[in-house]
């Protein structure tokens, strides 16, 4: 099979890997530059880039619409998945394959570049993953075929990301032989129950304490590891990495909102708009992470502090 696979991001390695493990072996990989580390500006090799050579499978690098163009008419695919990829297809491109998206959730709910945050945000209780055809519309081709995943309330992003990775490489095992026959259905999606996800951005991360607890609890575990939730600790900022929610019995809030307070099994209790905000595991600006006792243990002076 002369299969193309384009995909820059750990979603697609995961399925890619799949893929060759189940006799399904791209010729061809697409995909973006090796990235730099901002701290020391090592290069770090795409991940996926590293399957491919342990596989001796070809890779073209492509960073524009044109220089996707040039690859797919030069090598001539019958088939190119995308996964993440990061690239708009033109429709020139479209023409010359048949270019299947492989998208993590029921589509047409969640579409756009943060399917997977955006579900554990919202507090859906569950998402999925769509193949679709792909048409000049982001994310708006006909569905080939879908599964869905259930969201369980401690999933987080890295995890979330990687379940639905094996889901949409099991869809396509069955799906590709279907495709290249030309025997797969196709369904429209329904434009009346499409949503759409924004791209995130490092200020998205920082906490607001007006809202309740369970919000900022989700997006704690949506923002993992990018861009992450953090607040300020004095003059230090600090990230959360692990929580959850204890409830107020009575209706709250009891204190200035960002309010610290000992919690349970020597927690941090933040105060938000509605509950407690119990921090299990933080990470000070400078420093490595740390559960919240061990924390506490020289930095009890923190409890009282309102966090800004």
């Amino acid at each position: 099979m002369n299969i193309a696979f384009a995909s820059n991001s750990p979603f697609g390695a995961v399925i890619f890997k799949t893929l060759i493990k189940n006799s399904i072996k791209p010729s061809l990989l697409i995909t973006g530059p090796d990235k730099k580390e901002e701290k020391d500006q090592e290069v770090q090799t795409l991940l996926i880039r590293d399957l491919a050579r342990e596989e001796s499978i070809k890779i073209e690098e492509a960073e524009t619409e044109e220089d996707f163009h040039r690859i797919i008419e030069e090598n001539s695919p019958e088939m190119v998945i995308v996964a993440s990829f990061g690239i708009i297809v033109s429709p020139e491109t479209l023409a010359l394959s048949n270019f299947i998206n492989v998208h993590p959730s029921l589509l047409p709910k969640y579409r756009g570049p943060t399917p997977i945050q955006s579900a554990i945000i919202d507090g859906e209780e569950k998402t999925g993953v769509s193949l679709i055809m792909m048409n000049e519309k982001i994310d708006q081709g006909p569905i080939i075929a879908q599964s869905e995943v259930p969201l369980t309330p401690s999933i987080d992003y890295k995890k979330l990301e990687e379940t639905l990775a094996l889901e949409g490489s099991n869809l396509l095992i069955k799906t590709i032989p279907l495709v290249l026959k030309e025997e797969a259905t196709l369904t429209p999606q329904n434009e009346e129950d499409a949503t759409y996800t924004k791209l995130f951005t490092k200020s998205d991360g920082k906490i607001n304490w007006e809202e309740n607890a369970e919000l900022i609890e989700r997006k704690i575990r949506a923002y993992n590891p990018w861009p992450g939730t953090y607040s300020k600790m004095g003059e230090k900022l600090f990230k959360i990495l692990d929580a959850e929610v204890q409830k107020q019995t009575e209706a709250g809030p009891f204190g200035d909102l960002g309010k610290v307070y000992l919690g349970t099994n020597d927690t941090l209790a933040v105060q938000t708009g509605k509950d407690f905000l119990l921090i299990k595991k933080l990470q000070i600006e400078g420093k490595n992470s740390t559960t919240s006792d061990d924390y506490l243990r020289g930095n009890m002076q923190s409890i009282g502090i309102t966090l800004s």
